[in-house]
């Protein structure tokens, strides 16, 4: 079609999709809440409406420039609350083309999954299904994972997506196993020799000791204690952790053991931290002997920040230390004198200082930080498959909130 003076008219723009992000509980710092808000923001910079929903919201403004509504719900479960939630999401899902979820919801489009398969753990330990809470989120599970679910997956390791699929007999061409989410900006290596790692070790009051670097929101998950008991034979080291203050309650059981194992002058609590390269930098290594991690993004996190690292096997991206040869991986099971072994390797500060620079070296990758991007390919054109199939976007007056203030 042309005008009369013979130019061309441009195409009209594909209308702006509108989706929902749904996630049960949406606060600072911990990992899949980081992808949820890291994905609505390219969503939204690609030119589509995003809103999250969530059953709990915590306080501050780390969402502030996104729109986000609260969906309370009463329930005194863990499982019950996030049956709850899948009600009430369901009940919004009309105003949007798309319903991406980030935990296991019943009727997704795609679910962003960065947890490990209850079917799974269930199956290598029968008599969990005694109990309701296990049983609950199962029927959940099945929801996205049984066949003939229409649920797209985007999972963040080949070790998930294979566990999945042996549990359930999954549709391979539903699952996409991303890659690593990881974000550029969170590469700083040069802080460990620009004066920022001096400057910020002097400010917590450390010499020239040996530091280690533990992050752990869920202490007990990450094996914290694990890394308290090799404290102490270490006694000319210290420990950060990053993601607990000492007055946070998860962290009181924690607090009492390393009291019990009198390390507890050895151990600064830093609390949530945003600045986690900075916090990196003040560390000679990154000690992550968890007891489950699907990815342990904190560990690849460390490796092209140039942080060697002492990770357990059955973390996903354990794969990363081994790749960049950036430290050592202690294989599964856990056995606490192979742990012991790794750690006394890691004294040596030249051993430290090749892993140091291996790991920085292997940061240069793009693909460490193609994650995202790739997910939120999938996610645009899972909501435009789904708006084409019912003739259009959702209606123009099914617009996001203004984000919260």
């Amino acid at each position: 079609m042309t005008t009369t003076a013979g130019s061309r008219i441009a195409p009209a723009a594909a209308p702006a999709l509108r989706m929902a992000f749904a996630i049960v509980k949406l606060f600072p710092g911990g990992g899949l809440q980081r992808d949820c808000l890291a994905l609505a923001r390219v969503v939204q910079a690609r030119g589509h409406a995003v809103e999250i929903l969530t059953a709990e919201r915590a306080a501050g403004d780390f969402a502030d420039d996104l729109a986000v509504r609260a969906l309370p719900v009463a329930a005194r479960t863990n499982h019950g609350r996030q049956a709850a939630f899948s009600t009430r999401v369901a009940a919004e899902a009309a105003r949007f083309d798309a319903v991406i979820g980030f935990n296991k919801l019943p009727g997704l489009d795609a679910l962003y999954c960065a947890d490990p398969s209850i079917a799974a753990r269930m199956s290598e330990v029968p008599i969990l299904a005694l109990l309701p809470r296990y049983r609950a989120f199962r029927a959940l599970e099945a929801e996205s994972f049984a066949p003939g679910r229409a649920t797209r997956l985007l999972l963040l390791s080949k070790a998930q997506a294979e566990s999945y699929r042996a549990a359930w007999g999954t549709e391979p061409e539903r699952i996409t196993v991303l890659p690593p989410t990881l974000s550029l900006a969170r590469r700083q290596p040069a802080l460990r020799r620009d004066g920022t790692r001096d400057n910020l070790r002097a400010a917590l009051g450390l010499g020239g000791e040996i530091v280690w670097l533990a992050v752990a929101v869920q202490p007990a998950t990450k094996g914290l204690d694990r890394t308290l008991r090799a404290l102490v034979r270490h006694p000319d080291a210290r420990l950060l952790v990053a993601g607990l203050a000492a007055t946070d309650k998860a962290a009181g059981e924690t607090l009492r053991l390393a009291r019990k194992l009198g390390v507890a002058d050895r151990v600064i609590w830093l609390g949530h931290r945003e600045d986690v390269p900075a916090v990196m930098a003040v560390a000679d290594l990154l000690v992550h002997p968890a007891r489950l991690d699907t990815t342990g993004t904190v560990i690849l996190e460390a490796v092209v920040n140039g942080l060697p690292v002492i990770a357990g096997g059955v973390c996903g991206y354990a794969e990363h230390v081994a790749a960049a040869g950036a430290g050592l991986v202690v294989p599964e099971p856990f056995d606490a004198a192979a742990f012991a072994t790794a750690l006394a390797t890691a004294s040596d500060p030249a051993r430290r200082a090749a892993w140091s620079a291996a790991g920085a070296a292997y940061g240069a990758s793009p693909d460490l930080y193609a994650g995202r991007e790739k997910a939120a390919d999938l996610i645009i054109e899972t909501a435009s498959a789904k708006a084409a199939a019912r003739g259009g976007p959702a209606p123009v007056g099914a617009q996001a909130v203004a984000p919260v203030k």
